[in-house]
């Protein structure tokens, strides 16, 4: 049986969001078992339905669908309708509109957003729905907002970089331009190594450009996904200063590039950073300033265990996360292998 499943999402593919980028290669894997569309505000490909409508100032992911996108989930024949985010007006209205209709909705949660006006007013309204959703969890903090969930992280793949992380020298932060990342701190922390910020603006490029003006900072426009790897290859340390996050696909990423990744302990960071390196991860965990947190490594030599966090990571594949996803699927339609 091949399923009917339109995805609702605020951004796809060539968008460089972390929601975007996830879809774009849950698809890759799960595209011969699925019929699909995707209706989104931006985005190409054969099966997507983009159409840009309203964004609201100073809100990283705040966009209003297109009246003719409601119409489209209000009439369009599917079976399932999968929404991503929780602070989104797509998931919201994509999981009221599937819920009327008796659509299955699958909800998948990427991170939680801080408390703050905002996000009571949006948890308020999609709470109800939330529990009348199939939810998938990128992150067991997922638990913090419903006990019953999917957990069924982000996935990678693994690449190859020629030579060791020793041979280059920037420190790189690759990811949204926003104020909850705290790229700020990584301006004002870091003394002794050239730095390249890598991402989409959210309203802070400008503030962190003038911040840089003293410094070794190079500021570089998002990159096609498909060539982020030449990115990663060429930086020393790969650091995520957020406030918050579910499971990082930078922190994946990196660790699929043999590249030491260092992180406020945010979401799923330190589990799975104990995951792969066992008791000695807490060295990867941000103390201090982010500045004596890199010095501290300095000192020793970590290819060796790059190297075993780089075979751990299987497990974290594309087709292993779509053949999960594929299942939750199956068992909301009452199918069963």
């Amino acid at each position: 049986m091949r399923y009917k499943v339109v995805y609702f999402v605020h951004s796809y593919y060539p968008a460089s969001h972390g929601i975007a980028i996830h879809l774009y290669n849950l698809i890759k894997h799960l595209k011969k078992h699925i019929d699909y569309r995707i209706i989104t505000s931006e985005g190409i490909g054969e099966r997507v339905i983009a159409r840009d409508f309203i964004k609201i100032p100073g809100f990283s992911s705040l966009y209003v669908p297109h009246p003719e996108s409601i119409y489209d989930i209000l009439t369009m024949d599917y079976d399932i309708i999968h929404v991503h985010g929780y602070g989104n007006l797509y998931a919201l209205i994509g999981a009221f509109v599937g819920l009327l209709r008796g659509k299955k909705v699958v909800w998948t949660i990427h991170g939680i957003p801080q408390k703050g006006i905002f996000f009571t007013l949006y948890d308020l309204f999609a709470r109800p729905l939330l529990k009348r959703s199939i939810v998938i969890g990128v992150s067991s903090k997922t638990s913090k907002l419903i006990k019953q969930f999917h957990h069924i992280p982000n996935g990678v793949e693994l690449k190859n970089c020629m030579g060791s992380y020793k041979e280059q020298v920037a420190v790189g932060y690759i990811g949204r331009l926003d104020p909850d990342k705290r790229v700020d701190r990584l301006i004002k922390e870091v003394k002794s190594f050239p730095i390249v910020i890598v991402g989409p603006d959210e309203g802070m490029r400008k503030k962190l450009e003038k911040m840089a003006e003293d410094k070794q900072v190079t500021f570089l426009d998002p990159v096609p996904y498909e060539e982020i790897s030449q990115i990663y290859c060429k930086l020393r340390y790969v650091v995520l200063p957020s406030k918050y996050e579910g499971f990082p696909m930078v922190m994946l990423e990196s660790l699929a590039h043999k590249r030491p990744f260092v992180s406020t302990p945010v979401g799923e960071v330190p589990m799975f950073l104990k995951e792969m390196f066992g008791d000695k991860y807490k060295k990867y965990i941000i103390n201090g300033t982010i500045e004596e947190t890199l010095q501290k490594l300095e000192k020793e030599d970590l290819d060796e265990e790059l190297e075993q966090a780089y075979k751990k990571l299987e497990k974290y594949s594309w087709e292993n996360i779509a053949k999960k996803t594929l299942e939750v699927y199956k068992h909301a339609l009452g199918e069963r292998d």
